[in-house]
């Protein structure tokens, strides 16, 4: 289903202004797509080798849980929150796995995709636009696939996540926070 994703980017980039075009581009697939594309036989390796090399004390004011989708259908569950609320990470692996079987829509990814051009055009948020022509050129060589987030972004935020259906989320983890 076609959304307005607007008001979702101008969240995120209100909370991580430091956000490139790249990052966007990751955050809209994440809603799209979600996180059958890292559930491997080696997802629970990298959970748990994640989880043990992160720093809990760091980027406090993270919230549990973050919207990468403008319906709130999925999700982001930050890890150190998670973590340090008591969370399973048994139980969040189980629920990697169950989302995993969320399909995305390319068509959808596109239309999301334009309108964060759109913002960009309109000034409504910042975007560098030899950015956004090199990921429109690896969308027509390579089509849609996710991408890493930018070093700025990882140096200035350290993301620690994992992607999941809110919904799956919420069968599987009792309340926490």
């Amino acid at each position: 289903m076609n959304q307005d994703v607007k008001p979702l980017i101008l969240e995120h980039m209100k909370r991580r202004p430091m956000a490139q075009a790249q990052d966007i581009y990751k955050l809209l697939f994440q809603g799209v797509f979600g996180v059958a594309h890292i559930v491997s036989d080696k997802a629970w390796n990298i959970l748990v080798e994640e989880a043990g090399r992160i720093n809990l004390q760091e980027h406090r004011e993270d919230p549990l849980i973050e919207t990468v989708s403008p319906d709130d259908s999925m999700v982001r569950v930050n890890l150190r929150q998670y973590i340090n609320r008591g969370g399973d990470l048994e139980t969040l692996y189980q629920v990697m796995r169950k989302s995993a079987e969320h399909k995305g829509d390319r068509q959808v990814f596109h239309a999301y995709w334009s309108q964060y051009k759109e913002m960009v055009a309109d000034g409504l948020v910042p975007g560098a636009q030899d950015e956004i022509d090199e990921l429109d050129q690896l969308i027509r060589r390579e089509g849609v696939k996710p991408r890493h987030h930018t070093e700025p972004y990882r140096q200035a935020y350290y993301p620690a996540y994992r992607v999941v259906k809110m919904e799956t989320y919420y069968e599987y983890v009792d309340s926490i926070g």
